[in-house]
């Protein structure tokens, strides 16, 4: 943006020496080992040259009439909450930082740790999902990070809702906090989580019920999320907004129903007619 204001401008470039931050940066980037205090070193560096990159552009929009599009204001604004946020953390004495922006063109986008081996932190929205008889439904969606064990009761909710009672659910571990227990024993739910103590009468057969409860979970639920993001397009979304991102997965998963149960009458009408020539014969 400096670049090209001075270019309209009809200025010189700027006397600030970019590669020494660049080539600084790129060896601190290289390196193998970094500690802790090569890393704070490296990044008060960069907010303080940040810093006056955004004063010279102030300056420039003062001393001379510039004409920046939407997006570049947008862009503009991102940059200086990083700013803001990344100072109180070097500088000031907040360890955390609430809603800390991770990516300039998706600022709304917040990391989520998962503790997985190979992605240990992923980026995208969360959803806690809801399956019923193959069909999958959205209970909760959103950007920020959220414990989806606390999200059980609703999910249950609205499974009763739209389908009646609920005698079963599989679910992961996760949702097996003592609330939920406690709410699942009271309303006779048979849950797939794993027994706390004495299960007193009906040992075997609860313990029957929760493994088949597992199975299905681990190959059918598992399985719908490996379907609408392999087949899908889920793992694949490239927009470029929050709207356009939420709409993408909304549509996916849209259209992964509308195959379910497409195939599901096909088969039916298969089976209709099979039985109509069977009783013709």
């Amino acid at each position: 943006m400096i670049k090209q204001a001075r270019k309209n401008a009809r200025l010189r470039d700027t006397r600030i020496n970019h590669d020494k931050h660049k080539s600084r940066w790129l060896h601190f980037a290289k390196s193998r080992k970094k500690t802790k205090r090569q890393n704070k070193k490296t990044c008060k560096q960069l907010i303080k040259y940040l810093e006056r990159l955004l004063k010279q552009l102030d300056q420039l929009q003062q001393k001379h009439i510039l004409t920046l599009s939407a997006g570049q204001y947008n862009r503009l604004d991102t940059i200086n909450t990083v700013k803001e946020q990344q100072w109180k953390h070097y500088f000031g004495k907040e360890a955390r930082v609430p809603d800390r922006i991770v990516s300039l063109h998706k600022p709304y986008v917040r990391p989520i740790v998962r503790g997985k081996e190979v992605k240990p932190v992923e980026f995208g929205a969360k959803v806690n999902m809801l399956l019923v008889d193959g069909i999958s439904f959205m209970e909760h969606f959103s950007f920020d990070n959220f414990n989806e064990g606390t999200r059980l009761q609703n999910t249950i909710h609205l499974q009763r809702k739209y389908f009646g009672a609920c005698y079963q659910i599989g679910a992961d571990a996760i949702y097996a906090t003592n609330k939920n227990r406690k709410y699942c024993t009271k309303n006779e739910i048979a849950t797939s989580f794993v027994a706390k103590g004495n299960e007193g009468k009906n040992k075997e057969q609860k313990s029957q019920m929760r493994s088949i409860l597992g199975k299905v979970r681990s190959t059918v639920l598992e399985g719908s999320f490996g379907n609408e993001k392999n087949h899908y397009q889920m793992n694949k979304i490239k927009a470029k907004t929050k709207d356009n991102e939420k709409a993408w997965i909304f549509f996916s998963l849209l259209t992964c129903n509308a195959m379910q149960i497409a195939k599901r009458m096909q088969a039916a009408e298969k089976e209709k007619l099979k039985q109509l020539q069977q009783q013709a014969a």
